[in-house]
């Protein structure tokens, strides 16, 4: 899972954090907690995150029911979050998957650690783009086109191949198609960095109104929805 993602956290140390963690899991599994726990997984900066059920605990393992959705990520990363107000400050936790049964939407998770979640922090949801969406930034006598790198519902970073001269929060105008919908979207510069090969990605933070809102937010659980079934394709595939 991406660094970006979170960072693990040792509260005491390794060994006394995972009895803790195994601890929370007991007492929820006995019912002396209540059962709130989440799984939590991102696949192109999309969050996935699901209810879970705690069928089991072992000495150093849980056995889950899981959504199936869950399972299919899981099987492919290997690894997920498990959020639950009981750990130690709320702080997430960060673990493997054993065993991920797809079909009983069932997975076994060991090797426990706690976890800050950076990906939580962010200002909005924010997606990958895996194929090519034009973007044209334009203000007063500057324009910058590139491909779409990611979007959320506050800021939007393209590709580009030209870097014209231009100063940091330069309002504008950024012009892009979601699902084939013609956006023009109240924009503003914040920083580029260099790619190499007269690369740069142009970081643009975005206000956007009720109705872009509500294409963008369609825009990325619809990205969401293919990421899940792209996953079970290449799952049948294999």
């Amino acid at each position: 899972m991406n660094s970006d993602i979170h960072h693990l956290v040792t509260v005491n140390d390794g060994k006394s954090d995972t009895a803790e963690i195994i601890r929370v899991f007991s007492e929820i599994a006995a019912g002396r907690l209540k059962s709130d726990l989440k799984l939590l997984n991102y696949v192109d900066e999309v969050p996935v995150s699901y209810g879970s059920v705690l069928n089991s605990v072992s000495d150093d393992s849980i056995e889950l029911a899981v959504h199936e959705h869950q399972a299919v990520i899981m099987k492919h990363h290997k690894s997920t979050l498990v959020k639950s107000r009981h750990f130690h400050n709320e702080l997430g936790v960060h673990c493997y998957s054993t065993y991920v049964n797809i079909p009983k939407k069932t997975v076994i998770l060991n090797n426990f650690a706690y976890a800050q979640i950076r990906a939580e922090r962010r200002e909005a949801v924010r997606v990958k783009i895996r194929r090519e969406m034009p973007v044209r930034f334009t203000c007063e006598n500057v324009n910058i086109e590139g491909n779409m790198i990611d979007i959320s519902g506050s800021g939007i970073s393209i590709l580009s191949s030209l870097m014209p001269r231009i100063d940091t929060n330069q309002s504008g105008y950024l012009h892009f198609k979601l699902s084939d919908i013609p956006l023009e979207v109240t924009g503003s510069f914040v920083r580029s960095v260099e790619k190499g090969d007269d690369e740069h990605i142009c970081i643009f933070r975005m206000i956007t109104d009720r109705q872009n809102d509500s294409i963008i937010g369609r825009f990325i659980y619809q990205r969401q929805i293919e990421i899940i079934q792209e996953l079970k394709d290449g799952l049948v595939a294999e």
